[in-house]
């Protein structure tokens, strides 16, 4: 028999009177514990688990997914990025519980593996330890989002990150920045991070039920081209190193259906702002002197890129001219790459423990 439809016929007849008591209590592990012949407990009001989730038991139904890409052949930030996700791998929040990033990842030091890679900083990008991570934490707050799971804690990037849609991502800093997720639903969750492929990254969110359907958009209301210019002394044919990303203001919007009751409604989130990031060029030498420029224009800017393969409209992302209103459709990944889908702790220890964050 179906474990679900044994819970449900369990559920309806006596002596369980307790509705909560399948979402701290498994119903796989009580038939296994029925088949075994042990006696099924009789309650009427349960104040601890009698047969308690499990990771595996809990991963019944993937209720969302995010799919992005990263630098593999950036070996320290791909080393950032999948320590990362292997400590958040496998990581189970029963119903009311909150995850947290910085507490499941841990400080970022060298001697915990971490690679020193870019970040983002006010004045553009630095080099500093555990460069990358923060794809980690957008991956997760992405597929929370489309799980329909609260959001407690989040801060979006200074600059806009092309490997998200706006809206998305999430950056994180040790005892600074940090993003929290509650499971505000009536089962347990299961968090499963890993990838497909070289370099092909897939945060997923398991759960014995769906309880929520998520569809999410995103409105640009403001965009500002950067005005901002760095100068690095290097002798290069490549002019640009990074470019001047234009800033965004944005609303955000889901659609949220419960599955449970068929009830609907549109949630609008708090609107982000992503600032302009400077361009950084090459030079053989400083123009008139100067390391960095504030205020330019965008004809100034052309100017400087005058003779490369660039320019200021280059530097846009494109996906901000593709919105029609709609709801974006969810990330589709092949069933044939999903064949082959390794978690991180299950790549970096091939035994990894079962990971459980309390409140």
């Amino acid at each position: 028999m179906n474990v679900w439809v044994f819970a449900l016929l369990w559920m309806l007849s006596p002596p369980v009177t307790d509705p909560g008591f399948f979402s701290h209590n498994s119903p796989q592990c009580l038939v296994r514990s029925a088949m075994q012949g042990n006696v099924l407990p009789i309650l009427v009001k349960s104040t601890a688990p009698v047969c308690p989730w499990t990771v595996e038991d809990a991963s019944v139904v993937e209720v969302s997914k995010y799919y992005s890409r990263y630098s593999w052949w950036n070996h320290d930030r791909s080393t950032n990025l999948e320590l990362a996700g292997a400590a958040v791998d496998g990581t189970m929040l029963m119903p009311g519980e909150e995850f947290r990033f910085n507490q499941a990842v841990g400080e970022r030091t060298e001697e915990a593996g971490y690679q020193r890679a870019k970040v983002i900083v006010s004045s553009g990008y630095k080099e500093d330890i555990g460069g990358g991570i923060c794809q980690t934490a957008s991956m997760i707050h992405a597929a929370s989002v489309l799980a329909g799971l609260e959001i407690t804690r989040r801060t979006p990037h200074r600059f806009r990150v092309g490997y998200l849609p706006p809206g998305l991502d999430a950056t994180v800093d040790w005892g600074k920045k940090d993003l929290h997720v509650r499971n505000n639903t009536l089962f347990p969750v299961v968090f499963k991070l890993g990838k497909v492929g070289k370099g092909e990254f897939v945060a997923r969110v398991m759960a014995p039920v769906a309880s929520y359907k998520i569809r999410y958009k995103y409105e640009v209301v403001e965009e500002t081209p950067s005005d901002r210019v760095t100068f690095e002394l290097e002798d290069s044919k490549d002019r640009v190193k990074y470019y001047g990303r234009p800033g965004y203001h944005i609303r955000r919007w889901l659609h949220r259906k419960d599955m449970l009751s068929g009830k609907r409604d549109v949630i609008e989130l708090e609107p982000d702002e992503y600032s302009p990031s400077p361009w950084t060029l090459r030079v053989a030498e400083y123009p008139n002197g100067e390391k960095r420029l504030r205020g330019v224009s965008v004809k100034k800017i052309n100017e400087f890129l005058k003779g490369t393969k660039y320019s200021v409209k280059s530097a846009r992302y494109t996906d901000v001219d593709e919105e029609s209103g709609e709801y974006m459709p969810r990330p589709y990944v092949p069933r044939r790459k999903m064949k082959h889908f390794q978690g991180f702790a299950q790549i970096l220890d091939p035994n990894p423990p079962q990971r459980i964050t309390r409140r």
